[in-house]
């Protein structure tokens, strides 16, 4: 069928007497245009409602038009007459008033309703489905215009350059990433503790709890395996000295590289309520989140007010960072365009290699995760891969598997069907304890510095490097650069200067973009995985 031909059949006209026989052809018509059933079903009982008051109020003839842009699909309705708003009532909560419950309906779908008066039409739309793509083709917009941007501000003077780079581009990016980590704790607090309260009993959420946590060590240890074999592999022959003129590093790094096995684990349990907040302290606030949503589970109906008041507190923290993350394209720009002015091209061309290898182990993860999905959650991963792959450009950009907590809880909901028990438990704790491509970097780089200063790895180095590369990577936050507090504090243990890593920080900003995508990345398959095994998976929206 042609263009023009699908056109009118996406048109209805619809008189009083036959509003059941047309919402039925337009209810096919949805359906055929990937819509979930649910969507179908609350677009037709809106619809139905519409044309009710607008016959109502003195409308002429209803007619509806389907249409669809980048994936979005709404519906159209018009009809021509005197002003009428269909939704002004919805304003009012006079229980006694004759409108206020088929007013319940407007009221649940509100989000989804707009209405406008034009040409003397009364014009109502309903947004049936919403899809990613658009949001996505934004940022990568976005992206490719800071890249070019980044690319010519090296041709102007260095005033001009540094300036536009630190006092709009930095400040834009760091704004961004401030306002996220205002709303990071307690938003990670009440995702977990009213996921893990809305479970069914203790055995549920130990077995739940069990899978995501169980997942994630065995995909650490497997990612630790492949980060030895990618050394090998790509650095097992010469390799050059390290050269004597490395860049400095920062006061802070040097501060924080002597960071403990003791230390980690006796930061899980905090001494007292209050400081996990103050200091962000992510395994902390897990742990309390943890404790408090088992001890509401125990509970029971004893405390229904106050799981009420927790998952509300949820939605409102919920739709707070919704309205941040409006602001992703501008902050796609800002960044890409800083990173591109501030990387030399000369120290991208010599670590090549080393880019090369990070980015052989994120395919290779990306295989691990399919795998993992079919094994453990007998469904097909092709639906999970083609739609992974346009998101991950909302980590890379961000470079904070932490910031993206709500847009990767979302994005597992929405998009791939898992359910809010599954996602809001096992993305909050991925985003802390699941740092795949951060273990397997961490073993190339610390191999291939430790072979550059001379220093010869045997069974117990490397496992040694194993071990602490597990023990601290699940410790570390999911924020920008955080894995180089990890590499400095193997290659003290192993009697290498910090100063080593000055060899790479040149080329560091864009290889943990790549690990964040491929972090987050595992985070959403096992979820998937898990909501599979779980029967918490919507396959409708899935394949969908």
């Amino acid at each position: 069928m042609n263009r023009k031909g699908h056109q009118e059949e996406n048109k209805f006209l619809i008189p009083l007497d036959k509003i059941s026989e047309q919402s039925e052809k337009l209810r096919k018509r949805l359906l055929e245009m990937k819509a979930s059933s649910k969507e179908v079903a609350s677009t037709i009982l809106l619809l139905e409602e519409i044309i009710v008051r607008l016959y109502e109020n003195g409308g002429q003839t209803v007619k509806a038009k389907i249409n669809k842009l980048f994936g979005d699909v709404t519906v159209t309705i018009s009809s021509h007459g005197e002003a009428y708003n269909p939704f002004e009532s919805i304003q009012s909560w006079d229980i006694e008033s004759e409108d206020y419950y088929r007013d319940l309906i407007f009221r649940t779908y509100q989000a989804d309703l707009s209405f406008s008066r034009r040409n003397g039409n009364n014009i109502i739309i309903i947004h049936t489905h919403r899809t990613d793509s658009r949001k996505v083709a934004f940022t990568f917009a976005f992206m490719i215009l800071g890249f070019f941007v980044g690319l010519g501000m090296k041709w102007l003077p260095q005033a001009v350059s540094g300036f536009v780079a630190d006092n709009i581009f930095s400040v834009i990016q760091t704004l961004f990433l401030n306002a996220i980590s205002l709303m990071l704790a307690p938003l990670v607090f009440f995702s977990i503790a009213t996921s893990l309260s809305g479970l069914s009993g203790s055995k549920e959420a130990g077995r739940i709890g069990g899978k995501v946590v169980g997942t994630y060590f065995a995909t650490t240890v497997v990612a630790i395996l492949i980060g030895f074999g990618l050394a090998k592999l790509f650095f097992g022959g010469g390799v050059p000295a390290l050269p004597e003129n490395l860049s400095a590093l920062p006061q802070d790094i040097h501060n924080t590289a002597d960071v403990s096995v003791k230390t980690i684990l006796l930061g899980i349990i905090p001494s007292n309520m209050v400081l996990p907040v103050l200091e962000s302290n992510m395994l902390q606030i897990i742990f309390v989140a943890v404790l408090a949503g088992s001890a509401l589970n125990i509970l029971g109906d004893k405390i229904n007010s106050l799981r009420s008041f927790l998952n509300e507190a949820n939605s409102l923290l919920l739709k707070m960072m919704e309205i941040i993350i409006t602001f992703m394209p501008l902050v796609a720009f800002a960044s890409m365009a800083l990173l591109v002015f501030s990387c030399e091209m000369s120290t991208l061309l010599v670590l090549l290699t080393y880019l090369l290898a990070t980015v052989t182990g994120a395919i290779i993860l990306y295989f691990l995760y399919c795998f993992i999905i079919a094994l453990g959650g007998h469904v097909s991963p092709m639906p999970y891969v083609k739609k992974t792959f346009g998101y991950l450009l909302t980590p890379f950009t961000l470079s904070s598997s932490s910031a993206c907590i709500p847009m990767t809880i979302d994005f597992c909901q929405k998009r791939l069907g898992a359910s809010k028990k599954i996602t809001s438990f096992a993305i909050p704790l991925g985003a802390t304890i699941n740092m795949n491509a951060g273990a397997m970097n961490n073993i190339i780089i610390v191999i291939l510095l430790a072979k550059m200063c001379g220093v010869d790895l045997d069974t117990s180095a490397c496992i040694k490097i194993a071990v602490l590369t597990f023990l601290l990577i699940i410790g570390t936050p999911g924020v920008p650069n955080c894995g180089i507090v990890v590499m400095a504090t193997i290659l003290s243990s192993l009697g290498i200067s910090t100063a080593a890593i000055g060899f790479i920080i040149g080329i560091y900003n864009v290889i943990d973009r790549i690990l964040t995508a491929s972090n987050v990345n595992g985070d959403i398959a096992a979820t998937v995985m898990i909501a599979a095994s779980e029967k918490e998976l919507d396959l409708e929206t899935y394949k969908k």
